[in-house]
């Protein structure tokens, strides 16, 4: 987050305080290396084909993700499967234990008492679960503890990951309404005479895909597919002032069965290389390794039925990102047999009755992945801890900066005080005006 975001968590948390971003366990730069491949964690690109979404108008998609997602698991159990591999050891019991003897190390550092050191801490989506979890197992060594775009932890570490996109049309609909609030003749080219016209338009495209990819070529000759199409939509709403108007274009451009700038884009239609000549981090394993593993194997798809039941109502949570949504863990884990230590499995849910400082928890009205009731939930189970909501859409309250948000952000970073209770902040600016 820091690395990619450092402008927007600046304009937040303020400048008061150094920011120190890391890696969990087995991301980026941190050990254990969560590689399957021999030879590092330069995986990126090989898993070509793998990361895909599920098209459930298709039913040889259910099988091949299902077959995939065998094949993944048994290579990689194969993979780190000697008594010495430390890949069970990349878990977020283990992460948030590391963020304990960091701030020990660093109090010893200064001169301070290691044992009273407390922890200063902004995370948001998956930091929103680590930051819990750090909270529930150390109540006693919370300074300030933000947590931004809530998941659900209870789902999260029964491996489900079933309550997440309660919200995710509403993002939608929320693109259909401001593109249409742009006027016939603004920002918006995917304008029509009403957001539920706009909404047909989108389905007709991808009905259209669906029925006929569109031919196109990059380095090499492809075809466009509805499963492309979907990928793309179901990352847009995360960060709407962003991606808002990106979609709006590659719309009108769909809607004449022109991929190239998409196709391009997402990296679609390059040839292919013997050798890895860029060095990037390894964004297939490490996501897949910590959720499975936390999971614990709670979550039970290793049968073929319990997987289509499972993506089926993912894929009705959800028009337009459930079927994505249904891939990205679950299923993922049914062959892999990597477990942590007894020691490391987290049991139940993040809560603690008392902290030794107040937790402040901030959603966004519709979030598409951690929706505002996890936040409501969450906040329950932590006694003295306080939510601020933004009225906006977008992953985490940063994907629409506020000055009343960053306000009050920054009043419990130099006073400990969380806003009253029912405090709503409204963004600073909204998809298509400004």
């Amino acid at each position: 987050m820091v690395l990619n975001e450092l402008v927007k968590v600046h304009s937040t948390v303020g400048t008061a305080n150094n920011i120190i971003g890391f890696d969990p366990r087995g991301v980026n730069n941190s050990g254990p290396d969560l590689s399957c491949v021999t030879g590092g964690q330069e995986t990126y690109g090989l898993y070509s084909g793998f990361d895909t979404t599920l098209d459930v108008t298709d039913k040889r998609s259910y099988s091949e993700i299902y077959a995939k997602a065998a094949a993944f698991g048994e290579f990689c159990t194969k993979a780190h499967s000697s008594a010495n591999d430390t890949a069970k050891y990349a878990n977020t019991i283990a992460t948030a234990g590391d963020m304990l003897r960091y701030i020990e190390s660093l109090a010893k550092s200064h001169g301070q008492d290691p044992k009273k050191s407390q922890l200063w801490y902004y995370g948001g989506s998956y930091g929103s679960v680590l930051g819990t979890t750090y909270a529930s197992l150390f109540p006693d060594r919370v300074g300030r503890l933000i947590v931004d775009g809530i998941a659900d932890a209870e789902d999260y570490y029964r491996g489900e990951w079933s309550a997440g996109l309660v919200d995710a049309d509403e993002a939608f609909r929320y693109f259909f309404q401001t593109c249409f609030d742009a006027g016939r003749n603004g920002t918006c080219p995917f304008w029509a005479e009403s957001p539920a016209a706009i909404e047909r338009r989108l389905d007709a495209i991808i009905e259209d895909i669906t029925l006929h990819p569109i031919p196109f070529f990059n380095e090499v000759p492809a075809i466009f597919t509805v499963t492309d199409l979907k990928m793309f939509l179901a990352q847009v709403p995360y960060d709407p002032l962003l991606l808002y108007i990106n979609l709006a274009h590659t719309l009108v451009q769909l809607e004449q069965r022109n991929p190239n700038p998409l196709a391009v884009a997402l990296g679609l239609g390059k040839g292919s290389s013997d050798c890895i000549t860029e060095k990037k981090p390894a964004f297939f394993e490490p996501p897949r390794f910590i959720a499975c593993t936390d999971a614990n194997g709670r979550y039970n798809l290793s049968a073929y039925d319990a997987w289509v039941g499972h993506a089926n109502r993912m894929a009705k949570q959800s028009k337009y990102m459930g079927e994505w949504w249904a891939t990205i863990t679950g299923v993922q884990c049914h062959k892999l047999d990597i477990r942590a230590p007894d020691t490391q499995v987290f049991n139940g849910y993040p809560n603690a009755s008392h902290t030794s400082n107040p937790l402040l928890f901030i959603s966004t009205t519709v979030d598409p992945v951690t929706p505002l009731r996890a936040a409501e939930k969450t906040v329950k189970r932590f006694g003295g801890a306080g939510l601020l909501v933004q009225n906006s859409v977008g992953h985490v309250s940063i994907s629409a900066h506020s000055n009343c948000t960053s306000a009050w952000v920054q009043h419990y970073l130099a006073t400990g005080q969380l806003p009253p209770n029912g405090t709503r902040c409204e963004p600073d600016s909204v998809p298509f005006k400004n």
